[in-house]
């Protein structure tokens, strides 16, 4: 089965940027913003098993973003 990589368009995933820290899934509506573009991927678990998600984002009005960090940190170049 043949996938798209990058579902939301022609920019890379090396265009968005971490934000710093893990969240829990209750804790994205206090990150997320309109108009921007996220990226979510499981990063583990906290001592009391709750998941811990890291977030990507990037503004697709804006030109190729700085302070950039990959989409998936474990992917081999």
């Amino acid at each position: 089965m043949d996938q798209d990589k990058n579902p939301t368009g022609s920019t890379t995933d090396d265009e968005f940027i971490r934000l710093p820290g893990l969240f829990r899934r209750w804790e994205i509506e206090r990150v997320i913003e309109p108009g921007k573009d996220f990226h979510f991927e499981d990063a583990g678990e906290a001592s009391d098993g709750t998941p811990l998600l890291a977030v990507y984002w990037r503004d697709p009005n804006e030109g190729p973003a700085t302070n950039v960090a990959p989409a998936n940190p474990r992917r081999s170049p």
